[in-house]
C-alpha cells in the first residue's frame, strides 16, 4: 500500500488547499456576503449572484473533500485494507473531466490522489 496508505491525509490536504486558495481570492465575494448579513445573501436584489454561489459551492466543496479525507484515513488506519476502489475511479474521472475543461486547476491532484488508490489497492499477484 505504501504511499496509498496516507491518502486520506492527502484528500484532506487539497481541501485544505482548496479552501485557502478560495478565501484568498475571494475575500471581497465573502466580504459581500457578510455585509449583506449571511442570510439569503447569495440573491441580490432577487436576482442570483453567480460569483456568490460559485464561492459558496467552492468552498462547500474543499469541506467536502476534508470530510472524505477523513473518513478515508479512519478506514485506512482502522481496517489496515485498501480503500475501495470506487474511491479512486470517483476521483479519477471527476480529475480527468476538470482537467479537459480547466487544465490549469488543481484536477491534476485529484487526478493523481485517484490514481494512488486504484494503484495501492491492486491486490498482489500470487506467486505460481
Amino acid at each position: 500500500m505504501s504511499l496509498a496508505k496516507y491518502s486520506g491525509w492527502y484528500l484532506l490536504a487539497t481541501g485544505i488547499i482548496h479552501n485557502t486558495i478560495g478565501l484568498v481570492t475571494g475575500w471581497g465575494i465573502i466580504a459581500g456576503i457578510h455585509a449583506d448579513g449571511w442570510w439569503n445573501s447569495i440573491q441580490t436584489g432577487g436576482e442570483m449572484d453567480f460569483a456568490r454561489s460559485a464561492m459558496l459551492w467552492f468552498l462547500v466543496l474543499g469541506f467536502f473533500w476534508m470530510m472524505l479525507g477523513h473518513l478515508m484515513q479512519q478506514w485506512l488506519n482502522h481496517t489496515g485494507r485498501p480503500l475501495p476502489a470506487q474511491i479512486g475511479w470517483g476521483l479519477l474521472a471527476n480529475g480527468v473531466l476538470v482537467a479537459m475543461v480547466l487544465p490549469a486547476s488543481g484536477a491534476w491532484l485529484v487526478i493523481a490522489q485517484g490514481l494512488l488508490i486504484l494503484l495501492g489497492g491492486r491486490k498482489s499477484e500470487p506467486a505460481r
